[in-house]
């Protein structure tokens, strides 16, 4: 349809942050639409990224998503050598149930703190972070489930999508992306980031609308309102630590870490002082570091007192 038709210099004024609003109205219902067009939109962002150096390429993305350093250039050529590359935190109660005599059924876990690298047969690759646990069927390995913390390596595949899906019945669908996706049973949240290329979310029960994103942009799913809110990401948002070993978190309430640091070290963290559980805190450490040493660094900014409950295995902060 004629409104759906995107010249490059609108394009160009949308990733450059430079368009007003009808025409990022005008491209963001072009994203949406059939008309859309991923190689133009690939192209112009490369050429964007090239030269401004802020959209990075596939490895790039890796290396943005492995550590805190700044993006090199665009390399145009290592954007074939993947369809997608993403990460997806996810934790709660394990909803993919399957007859167990089902040999087809793959399920693969980790302990706390144990990391595995998983060959998909399709040829994609996944690191399984700690208290995490992978399930798919041999004969669909582009259908997984996941609990846990996953970072995702995808084979290029635009036959058969490649889809996670978590257990709050949110659903991932790489179109040719990466991004990040984090819903702990306990967090007060569901969120997804696009760092990227092109990405869907959807859900069967959550919440009726296909929602499409586009690089630096973020959907967040809030469990006890069912809002989605789509907005835009700052540059500090694509770090992901976990993968070198380190524990990291950035403007983070202490309930936040504490959900982080219990899929880490297996322990719960209870508060007694709600005004310390509000309290934000930012920080890195080893993931080797005792739980009472990174309590101890806490506390230089912000005074608290706490207790390991042996009798029930938590940690008591008041």
């Amino acid at each position: 349809m004629e409104q759906f038709k995107i010249t490059e210099n609108e394009l160009w004024e949308y990733i450059s942050k430079t368009a007003d609003d009808n025409t990022i109205l005008k491209v963001e219902r072009w994203i949406d639409s059939p008309d859309f067009d991923e190689g133009l939109f690939t192209k112009i962002t490369a050429i964007h990224g090239h030269t401004f150096e802020k959209y990075p390429s596939v490895e790039q993305a890796k290396k943005r998503f492995f550590s805190t350093v700044k993006p090199k250039r665009f390399v145009w050529k290592e954007m074939l050598k993947y369809a997608a590359i993403f990460v997806i935190l996810i934790s709660g109660i394990y909803f993919y149930n399957n007859e167990s005599s089902n040999k087809n059924q793959i399920v693969v876990q980790t302990t706390f703190g144990e990391q595995k690298t998983i060959q998909l047969l399709d040829g994609s690759k996944v690191w399984l972070n700690g208290s995490s646990n992978l399930s798919y069927n041999s004969e669909t390995p582009r259908t997984l489930y996941l609990e846990g913390e996953a970072f995702f390596e995808v084979a290029k595949d635009t036959l058969h999508p490649f889809t996670v899906t978590t257990a709050d019945h949110i659903t991932v669908k790489a179109l040719g992306t990466s991004f990040n996706v984090k819903s702990y049973t306990d967090s007060a949240t569901t969120e997804t980031k696009l760092l990227t290329g092109k990405v869907a979310v959807t859900s069967d029960k959550q919440f009726e609308k296909r929602i499409i994103l586009i690089p630096n942009q973020k959907v967040t799913f809030y469990k006890k309102t069912k809002e989605v809110l789509k907005s835009n990401m700052d540059s500090n948002e694509s770090n992901i630590a976990w993968k070198e070993g380190k524990i990291q978190f950035e403007n983070k309430t202490f309930r936040e870490i504490a959900i982080d640091l219990k899929a880490q070290f297996g322990i719960p963290i209870r508060f007694k002082n709600e005004n310390i559980s509000t309290t934000k805190f930012t920080g890195t450490f080893e993931n080797t570091t005792p739980m009472d040493e990174i309590f101890e660094i806490l506390k230089i900014s912000k005074d608290f007192t706490y207790q390991l409950n042996t009798k029930t295995n938590e940690w008591i902060i008041q």
